[in-house]
């Protein structure tokens, strides 16, 4: 897809209509890991048998269709299953965190095959940063081709790139040109996606789940799904609670410039930044003290319980049936427990029916996401007709 490689992020959760063009008839192959017959096709989407299989030679022709084992029929010849071909296809989750990045390799069924950890500094240039991050993950592919990236990172992203950065920490980036460089050293289409949606997205069970994601490391962030479809808003800040104002933070300096923020109360480094726990240099180190040291839980359960009262008014308007919470903050049982029990007291009780508060796979929800992203938006419907249309030409 030499002509258009920026890859634009769509809902997380496409819907799969009848079939009209060979995009359409990849994407109701992409939604059955099963795959369907040539008849199950021709009786789903209503296509003339012509058309259909004209449809299915473009791609077969282009590598993205294959026919897999047979299907168990009564009698005769039993009928092969054609499915999507994402065999030996791998995908880049880059996430890139204040203070770490880590970079995982997927295969489109969304197995982790090989990752890796480094250290950053988020207040570096965007060269130096984009520069280690390449750099590593060109060593992890080893020689590898991916067929796409996906970067999620840690503030809003407009895919239009709208959206200004001045009051975030990645306020001295361009993600424009963050994204050109990114494909250009990879060699490959590269998605930008704000890291909580996108843990939120890897963070989906079922089809038409609603659930937020929330993620509280050095910051605090969120993902919303509602029917499975992930919520982005009018220019990409749908989820960005950590600079909602709350009493609780009244008079707390936040890294945005403003009083009052959560994430000045609930974060990673608002939690550094109390002046009790100041013999602590790292997030990290704050954290793995939080068993011994009642101070620390303390000021942990506390954060938790002011997020809580937060997100309380978020489950009262979205009456999601799953909260997810992760981040190195947001896993720690004492922070989880105190946002729970808030949630519980502070919200409506018709919204609580079944509504479950649990940690987030912090591990692999966002590279899962990214990936799923990444697969969404490389073969949507239309940019797959471009694809065989260039082939055409």
């Amino acid at each position: 897809m030499t002509q258009q490689r920026t890859l634009v992020g769509g809902s997380g959760q496409p819907p799969v209509g009848l079939a009209t063009s060979a995009g359409h008839v990849l994407q109701l192959l992409r939604s059955n890991a099963a795959g369907y017959s040539r008849a199950e096709l021709l009786d789903i989407t209503g296509m003339a048998r012509s058309t259909l299989y004209e449809r299915l030679d473009a791609l077969f022709a282009a590598g993205l269709v294959y026919e897999s084992t047979p299907i168990h029929a009564q009698r005769g010849r039993p009928p092969r299953a054609l499915r999507f071909d994402d065999r030996n296809k791998l995908v880049l989750g880059i996430e890139i965190g204040h203070t770490h990045a880590g970079i995982h390799l997927l295969s489109l069924s969304r197995e982790i095959v090989g990752s890796a950890r480094l250290p950053i500094d988020i207040t570096r240039s965007q060269e130096d940063v984009a520069g280690q991050v390449i750099k590593e993950s060109l060593r992890l592919l080893d020689g590898r081709q991916p067929v796409g990236a996906g970067v999620g990172l840690p503030a809003p992203v407009d895919p239009l790139h709208r959206l200004g950065l001045e009051r975030t920490v990645l306020a001295h980036w361009d993600l424009l040109r963050l994204q050109e460089v990114m494909e250009s050293r990879l060699d490959c289409p590269v998605l930008l996606e704000n890291d909580a949606r996108s843990m939120a997205v890897g963070e989906v069970r079922e089809p038409l789940e609603s659930l937020v994601a929330v993620k509280v490391s050095t910051g605090v962030g969120s993902g919303i799904i509602v029917g499975g479809a992930l919520v982005r808003g009018a220019h990409g800040a749908a989820g960005d609670i950590g600079h909602v104002r709350i009493p609780e933070a009244a008079g707390r300096r936040c890294r945005c410039g403003r009083d009052g923020c959560l994430a000045a109360v609930a974060s990673g480094r608002a939690l550094l930044a109390d002046p009790k726990l100041s013999s602590y240099g790292t997030l990290r180190q704050l954290v793995d003290a939080c068993d011994s040291n009642p101070a620390v839980r303390s000021a942990v359960a506390e954060a938790g319980r002011v997020l809580g009262r937060a997100l309380a008014a978020t489950v009262g308007t979205l009456n999601p049936g799953r909260i997810a919470i992760g981040g190195l903050v947001g896993v720690l049982p004492d922070f989880l427990g105190a946002c729970r029990r808030q949630i519980l007291d502070d919200a409506f009780e018709p919204s609580l029916v079944d509504l479950e508060i649990v940690p987030a796979d912090s591990r692999t929800a966002t590279a899962i996401g990214l990936c799923r992203l990444v697969e969404e938006s490389l073969y949507a419907p239309e940019r797959v007709e471009q694809l065989l249309v260039q082939r055409a030409g």
